[in-house]
Order: C-alpha cells, then structure tokens, then sequence
C-alpha cells in the first residue's frame, strides 16, 4: 500500500509518522523508504516512526564508488541528532539490518530495541566479495536491470502476491545504479557482527521467513545464537520480504515486540 503525504511530515530524505517511543525502519537494498509503508501505517498510531532513504535511494544523493555499513549508520545517528531524538528502536531488513548492527554496536545505550529481519550477521566470504564487486561493476555499466535479474533469483516467495511483486519491482528499478553499486561494495566489506552482537544487552527480535534462500534457517539461528536476549519468529512460506509477504502477520509481531520493549509502554505499566 502507499501511504498519502498528508499522512505524515515527509522531508527530501524520511518521512517522519506518529509520536511517542521513536521506531526507526530501515530498508534494504535496493529498496527505499516506501518500502515500510505498510509499517508506518501499523505503527503510527503508538509510536513516533521515523523512516529515512539510505544514501544512494530514494531521495537521498548518491555517493558514487563504495558506500561502507558505517557510512550509512552515521547517516542516521546524524538525521536522529538532528531531531533531537536521544533514545529509539532500530528496525532493519537485509542490508538495513546491517546497518541496524553498526548503530546498536556502537552506541548501544541509544537504542532500547533492535529487529532484524531477513538478514544475516555473517561477513562474507572471499567469493561471495569478489561477486559482489563484479556485479556492482555490472550495474554501473549496463544499468540496475543486472541486479533485478539477480534479485528475481529468489526476492519472493511462492505465495507472494503479483501487486507486491509489481509494486518492489517498480522500486528497484527507481534505484541509481550508483547508488546499488556503491552499496553492493559496502556490503562486500562488512565485518563478522557475531562477536560483537554477543556484547548488546538490548531485546532483540530476529524474524525471517522459511522460503528465503539468503536468509535462511541455519543463517537466521546462527543470528540469534549471537544475541543474549533474542526473540525468534519464523514465518512459513515467506521470502525475503516479509514485511509485505505476510504483513499481517509481521506487523502483529513487530508491534508485539515494540509494545512490550518501549520505555513509556513499560513506564506506563508501572
């Protein structure tokens, strides 16, 4: 679903939902913002959410050549000290998720919850880099239908509905090719996040679905075998996408997750 401008404050680079706890989402690759839209709608009625454009999509500007996980994590903490916001959640999927792992493992205090969602806490190995550097090389030269086609290799799952496939189809393809490029080379230098995941005393939720083929059960486990206070859910049937493969579904355990873990949900238990 998309969401109407009238619906929250939207700025060049995130749209801004809600009051209360802030809930930051934050997309992968080579997404934006919109796709969250179904979450904002979810969440907005309890939570201030906050849903930026990663550098290099949406509205943000591109940064040609390679754009690190740090980078993009210093892109938020800058927008969240911009607004004045001490304290908030982090919500990542895929390479959001990364991204969702340098914030919390740098500043931890900050952060009163993290979800990670289809995604992986692993660094990659010296093939898997040396791919990711040729496709992105690819795509600066032939144009981002290169990482499309790699995505449709296994993006969806079976059930996915033809409009969420028409609809992140359509997103994609928005994408700068410069700007998947240089995310493509910051995701090859990613580090080996389970160690320092082992660090975070912070609720964590770790959700996939069982027919993703990046994110999968042994990955998906081998994340929350990292945390101390992890929350496991595993939705059947549902690709990489769960957020909008079974939004119901996510929505309910995301919001499930928050409610329980806010600070003025918690205070107003009290």
């Amino acid at each position: 679903m998309a969401l109407a401008y009238d619906d929250y404050d939207d700025y060049d680079d995130h749209h801004d939902a809600g009051s209360g706890d802030c809930v930051v989402l934050i997309h992968g690759h080579p997404f934006d913002r919109t796709l969250w839209d179904p979450q904002v709608t979810a969440l907005r009625d309890s939570f201030r959410v906050l849903v930026p454009d990663l550098r290099g999509f949406g509205r943000s500007p591109v940064t040609p050549g390679r754009v690190t996980m740090r980078e993009l994590a210093a892109d938020i903490e800058e927008l969240l000290d911009g607004l004045g916001i001490a304290r908030a959640a982090l919500v990542g999927l895929s390479m959001g998720g990364l991204v969702t792992m340098e914030l919390a493992i740098a500043r931890p205090e900050r952060y009163w919850a993290i979800a990670l969602v289809a995604t992986t806490a692993e660094p990659p190995s010296p093939g898997e880099r040396e791919v990711r550097y040729a496709r992105a090389e690819a795509i600066e030269r032939d144009g981002i239908g290169v990482l499309l086609d790699y995505m449709h290799t296994g993006l969806y799952g079976p059930a996915c509905p033809p409009a969420v496939r028409a609809r992140v189809d359509a997103m994609m393809a928005a994408a700068p090719p410069a700007g998947a490029a240089a995310a493509l080379r910051g995701r090859a230098e990613r580090p080996d996040y389970r160690p320092l995941l082992a660090r975070l005393d912070v609720p964590a939720l770790v959700l996939a679905g069982t027919a993703d083929p990046w994110s999968t059960k042994a990955v998906t486990d081998e994340i929350a075998a990292s945390l101390r206070r992890p929350e496991l859910v595993v939705i059947d049937g549902v690709g990489h996408l769960p957020n909008l493969e079974a939004e119901r579904e996510f929505n309910d355990a995301l919001r499930a997750f928050l409610v329980t873990h806010a600070p003025g949900q918690v205070n107003e238990a009290r």
